[in-house]
């Protein structure tokens, strides 16, 4: 009879211990997190650098890690399959390229950019108020290459409507994205270059020498969108949706970035 019962009490002792074990399992089901990786244009790193931190908190459950690049460049690692889960964009072309490939889905602008000429804060600023004026006296100029950098693109834009691009060709100095113009020119190599506003507010070795009016180019956008083959949708849409918000669209605009109502 003791045998018996001892027989008993050990079965409902391990039933117990597995039960436990059970509990302490789940927990580490929760803590999983969804890890993110967004690839976002170049221009956009120190407004991302603060709302990071912000999204994360508000959603524990998601880890968020950027890779920084061209939007062309960023497109064609879309689509050649890396492992992306969603992209922000300076430029609605890419962005439409990979919708009609059918690598991204859900577009949406979130904020606008101005294009603006900068040089070398240690320099003589030029008096010279007309926009094709000043630039016929650059011996180097710095311009993101426009096959893959939306500002580099935007830029050629306007020296063509100025009828200067053909002659300022063998003068250009093309960068692989907005940022490498920025340094081009706060180190001296370039004479001055195209940056956005937003690029040119975060260095104080570089000054804006006038802004570029709008009509010499496209209009500069900045655009979200979910990669197709994440394994990710729902956190990447959540991501996306987050940059239309107010907390996100407050940060966009201390970078000097407008804002999208």
């Amino acid at each position: 009879m003791k045998l018996k019962n001892l027989g008993v009490f050990l079965a409902i002792f391990l039933l117990v211990i597995l039960a436990a074990c059970g509990n302490e399992a789940s927990p580490s089901k929760k803590e999983t997190k969804t890890d993110l990786h967004i690839s976002a244009a170049a221009s956009l790193k120190d407004a991302i650098d603060v709302i990071k931190p912000l999204y994360e908190k508000a959603h524990p459950g998601t880890k968020l890690t950027f890779d920084f690049a061209g939007s062309g460049q960023i497109r064609e690692r879309v689509e050649s399959g890396a492992p992306i889960d969603g992209v922000l964009f300076a430029s609605e072309s890419d962005m439409d390229k990979l919708i009609q490939a059918k690598k991204a889905t859900d577009k949406a602008e979130f904020a606008q950019n101005t294009l603006v000429l900068i040089e070398p804060a240690s320099k003589k600023a030029r008096n010279r108020k007309d926009l094709s004026n000043k630039l016929e006296t650059y011996q180097k100029f710095a311009l993101g290459n426009p096959e893959s950098v939306p500002a580099g693109q935007y830029g050629k834009e306007t020296l063509e409507k100025l009828n200067l691009y053909n002659d300022m060709k063998d003068k250009l100095v093309l960068a692989s994205d907005v940022r490498q113009v920025l340094s081009y020119v706060a180190s001296g190599n370039a004479d001055a270059g195209f940056v956005y506003k937003t690029d040119a507010l975060i260095s104080n070795k570089v000054r804006v020498a006038q802004a570029v009016p709008d009509s010499l180019h496209a209009p500069i956008g900045y655009y979200s969108g979910v990669v197709s083959d994440t394994e990710h949708q729902q956190a990447a849409e959540s991501f996306m949706a987050f940059m239309r918000h107010q907390k996100a669209q407050k940060i966009l605009e201390r970078y000097g970035f407008k804002s999208v109502k």
